[in-house]
């Protein structure tokens, strides 16, 4: 998803608009499999209003932050950074929903630094990519670690399918996206969006298989279990980069290093749950 996204605004360099089309391709694959898998009832269900609030964090801010990450930094930085919401997400976890604690959180947490340490003294000269593009995919982890663990509550005090509630998430985000649109853009919001359809399409079809297994998962797994991963998409988002977006993600030994130490930090959180 990382790297269709990527192909998307290097088409049409408007984050904001690419997040709305994205997420709305998204819902509207979803609210049939929804309907098909959980039934009418279901898939309109009273109990899924908090994961309709969850899509508002994530993907909504989440979603503006992370694809203007995308265009600053590129695809394979953006989505690495990203590995660091299963650090972010662990310490909620252990004081709002008494998740067990492991000393492998600790040795997790200090790879996971270190990555972004590397990642961070990368030299950039002679590229498009800006540094602000790095804070700014860590901002979009921690957006997403608040959801998580907000979507995992949800699950332990509302019977709901997995399915209806990635639906419920992507109609928030498209509530939120669209009235930052509305307010920014007024008059020009449609024309970004016309715009922005075809380039993002692709996009929205991977979010949408991606939100109805992340909060299925969320419903049966602990979030220090979960998070760790789906963090592995970084690894999957630098392979993919490499392969269909070529010399423009200047992929070097300092990026693989770091992906090495990140995935490596996440896997061990995980591991020892």
């Amino acid at each position: 998803m990382t790297v269709a996204v990527r192909e998307g605004l290097l088409r049409v360099p408007d984050p904001a608009a690419g997040s709305f089309v994205t997420a709305t391709v998204g819902l509207i694959i979803t609210i049939p499999v929804a309907f098909i898998a959980t039934g009418a009832d279901g898939a309109t269900s009273g109990e899924l209003w908090p994961f309709l609030l969850a899509g508002l964090i994530a993907p909504g801010v989440a979603g503006l932050l992370f694809t203007l990450s995308v265009e600053l930094a590129g695809a394979a930085r953006a989505a690495l950074l990203v590995t660091a919401a299963p650090l972010l997400a662990a310490l909620p976890a252990f004081l709002i929903l008494d998740e067990p604690f492991h000393v492998a959180i600790a040795g997790g947490a200090v790879l996971i630094v270190a990555g972004g340490v590397v990642l961070g003294s990368e030299r950039l000269e002679g590229t498009d990519f800006k540094r602000s593009g790095l804070l700014i995919a860590l901002a979009a982890a921690a957006v997403i670690a608040v959801r998580d663990n907000f979507a995992r509550w949800a699950a332990k005090h509302h019977d709901v399918s997995g399915i209806a509630a990635g639906s419920a998430a992507l109609a928030g985000a498209v509530v939120l996206i669209l009235a930052y649109l509305l307010l920014t853009r007024r008059r020009r919001t449609f024309a970004s969006i016309r715009r922005a359809v075809v380039p993002f399409l692709p996009a929205g079809v991977l979010i949408a298989v991606a939100y109805m297994a992340l909060l299925e998962a969320l419903n049966r797994g602990r979030v220090t279990v979960v998070t760790p991963l789906y963090a592995s998409e970084s690894f999957w988002a630098v392979l993919c980069a490499w392969i269909f977006l070529g010399r423009s993600e200047r992929i070097g030994p300092r990026l693989l290093v770091a992906a090495g130490l990140m995935m490596s930090g996440a896997a061990l959180i995980g591991a020892f749950r």
